[in-house]
């Protein structure tokens, strides 16, 4: 089986919602292509569907948990013929007046407060684990033998991390593709469409802690972590 990566250095761009075989957009199924300098991940959670590479003529069955990296300009479609989930990430090439603009960027300094007070509670990692833990059966089975009190740090260490960085910081993108290694089919295996849990959980926990949260904070926790869990997934 192929497994295809990204480029490196790329930036994300966004993403799709998860669709099924009922709400995939028509135009994902007709000829179509990205932008210069775009780059999609298109990720099958659940299913299956068709890719097929209008250019060669080349079509592929991509079975969940499996990934197609989709290139610029190239035409594409994809073909339903059952159940299935699927999601785009999208990625673009850095350039020098946008280089730091990244989807969550514009959120960054209220996810930051909102985080703070969470943290001042002292129990973020502690909720989120009990939280994620009990989200879906599968979690729990990557956590056997864990020292949960060296996972507890780890995982407020880098919520912290990535709240006050921007993905395309240096830093921030070292510890992302760090994750993605660890995190891939490779090392942990850990499913993409989990990632989905894990924001879920980030934001309960941030519900039940941060007494200012509302419906726009949730937006801007979302938004802003969304990109590093695309890099994370993408190394899947």
């Amino acid at each position: 089986m192929m497994i295809e990566r990204l480029p490196q250095g790329l930036v994300p761009g966004g993403s799709s919602l998860t669709f099924n075989e009922e709400t995939i957009p028509d135009a994902l199924k007709a000829e179509h292509k990205l932008a210069a300098g775009r780059w999609g991940v298109l990720h099958v959670f659940d299913g299956q569907l068709h890719y097929v590479n209008l250019e060669t003529g080349a079509e592929r069955a991509v079975s969940a948990p499996d990934l197609v990296v989709i290139p610029p300009q190239l035409p594409h479609r994809v073909s339903i013929n059952g159940p299935v989930q699927c999601h785009i990430d999208f990625f673009r090439e850095p350039d020098a007046d946008h280089a730091m603009r990244t989807p969550g960027e514009f959120a960054g300094e209220d996810v930051r407060r909102s985080f703070d007070r969470c943290d001042a509670t002292g129990g973020f990692a502690e909720i989120f684990y009990n939280l994620f833990l009990d989200s879906s059966p599968e979690v729990p089975g990557y956590f056997a033998d864990t020292d949960f009190d060296e996972q507890r740090r780890v995982l407020r260490d880098s919520v912290h991390m990535m709240v006050t960085h921007d993905v395309s910081e240096p830093r921030m993108r070292e510890m992302l593709d760090q994750l993605g290694r660890a995190h891939n089919r490779e090392a942990h295996n850990v499913l993409p469409r989990l990632y989905e849990l894990w924001l879920d959980c980030v934001c309960e926990t941030a519900t039940l802690l941060d007494s200012e949260w509302d419906a726009d904070l949730e937006r801007k926790w979302r938004v802003h972590l969304r990109p590093g869990l695309q890099i994370i997934m993408a190394a899947y």
